[in-house]
């Protein structure tokens, strides 16, 4: 049996009729295509998925009517931050992907010594992220959509996490031992170089900082 369309919509949900615009009303009429008594499942990003059923357009807005919660779950004891190395715009589409499937809370993309340079993501690249973001969430079954956080530098990202911070270096301590050291409850700040790695400088920064430099 085919899986029900499932789609992310901004905003409260609650049962009854729900007028839908936007990117979620284009995808529900010229992605998904579907007709007026199709089913499909909605969720906000808030740990709710509920059943509906598609009413019909009318210009650019789409009504549902939204039935009973099917799915619910608490948020995480663990909030995961990923700051990940900027790389080659479509390359980070690929992270933002892969990050939300893998069920990163935030995202946040981190400037470093070998980041690339004069590539710093305009309104349009972030906007085209939270749809990535949204597309993931709603394609793997996550019930919460990450928040993508601004550009941040290695130092300030690592001073500011400090303990909670673990850096992904090659010549760090063996995961067997690092692991160990994983909080959980609270927050974790996962931080990811680019393609050529943490400098040295940027290295010794994190150890000052209290974050652990783990072989990941």
């Amino acid at each position: 049996m085919a899986s029900l369309p499932r789609i992310f919509v901004p905003g409260p949900i609650s049962p009854g009729a729900l007028s839908i615009d936007g990117e979620a009303a284009k995808r529900l009429t010229s992605v998904l295509r579907l007709r007026a008594g199709d089913a499909l499942t909605i969720f906000c990003g808030d740990g709710r998925e509920y059943e509906a059923t598609f009413e019909g357009a009318a210009g650019k807005r789409v009504a549902v009517t939204v039935g009973p919660v099917v799915r619910q779950e608490p948020p995480a004891p663990l909030t995961l931050e990923l700051h990940c190395g900027l790389v080659r715009a479509n390359r980070f589409d690929t992270v933002i992907e892969k990050a939300t499937e893998a069920g990163a809370d935030v995202i946040v993309p981190l400037i470093s010594e070998h980041s690339v340079r004069g590539e710093k993501p305009s309104a349009s690249r972030f906007e085209r992220w939270e749809r990535i973001a949204i597309e993931a969430a709603e394609q793997s079954g996550r019930l919460y959509v990450p928040v993508l956080g601004q550009p941040a530098s290695f130092e300030a990202a690592v001073r500011a996490a400090g303990s909670v911070a673990f850096v992904c270096e090659p010549g760090g301590m063996p995961w067997p031992g690092a692991s160990r050291l994983l909080p959980e409850r609270g927050r974790l700040v996962l931080l990811v170089g680019p393609e050529g790695g943490f400098s040295r400088q940027e290295v010794e920064v994190a150890r000052a900082a209290g974050a652990v430099v783990a072989a990941i």
